[in-house]
């Protein structure tokens, strides 16, 4: 395996990918890279699901390693939510910032604002078995108002209680040390060799 495509047209997702697994020195491809392809329905319940079922579909449809990520937002004062819906909170076509001014107005009256990031991972081969799978997740609390200009997703949103400060203002590399992509991208590079 020299390419795989990340299974996602979210350049920030691309970018944090290439970084933590560049010494693999793989050709890094995304969905943006081919044809449109008609995105499959997000049926799981959790993240793993979903990651296991965008790896399969992807991989077999442009024939191809596939790595898939499902990746949200869990708010404990709002059951979870907005959980495997975390890119569609407020529709279908949300932006970055719709999502994030419902949840601000889902929590106005919280007092309870623990939260954390998930990540679930899965790489299928271009006949669509899947060669492995990992997670990850980060802890904080749910700030009142979006602080900070980088990241994307609800990072202006979320306080990392591990960086003691804004996931919106980390740079790329401390973001990467504590996120939960980079952690399960890390449990996944720690068994690369067993699904080469």
């Amino acid at each position: 395996m020299d390419e795989i495509v990340i299974a996602t047209h979210n350049p920030g997702k691309v970018e944090e990918f290439k970084t933590l697994m560049q010494e693999l020195h793989l050709n890094f491809k995304c969905l943006s890279d081919f044809p449109p392809v008609e995105p499959p329905e997000e049926t799981g319940r959790t993240f793993a699901a979903n990651a296991k079922l965008k790896a399969v579909y992807y991989a077999k449809a442009l024939n191809a390693f596939c790595l898939a990520d499902d990746s949200g937002l869990e708010v404990r004062a709002l059951d979870g939510a907005p959980g495997v819906r975390s890119a569609r909170y407020a529709g279908e076509e949300a932006t970055d910032k719709e999502n994030n001014d419902f949840l601000l107005q889902q929590m106005k009256f919280q007092v309870k604002r623990t939260c954390r990031f998930r990540c679930a991972l899965a790489v299928a081969n271009p006949q669509g078995k899947i060669l492995a799978e990992a997670d990850g997740s980060c802890d904080g609390m749910l700030l009142h108002e979006p602080l900070g200009e980088l990241g994307f997703g609800y990072d202006p949103l979320f306080w990392s209680t591990e960086l003691h400060k804004g996931m919106g203002e980390a740079t790329p590399d401390e973001k990467n040390k504590v996120s939960h992509r980079g952690k399960a991208i890390r449990k996944l590079m720690s068994m690369w060799k067993k699904i080469k």
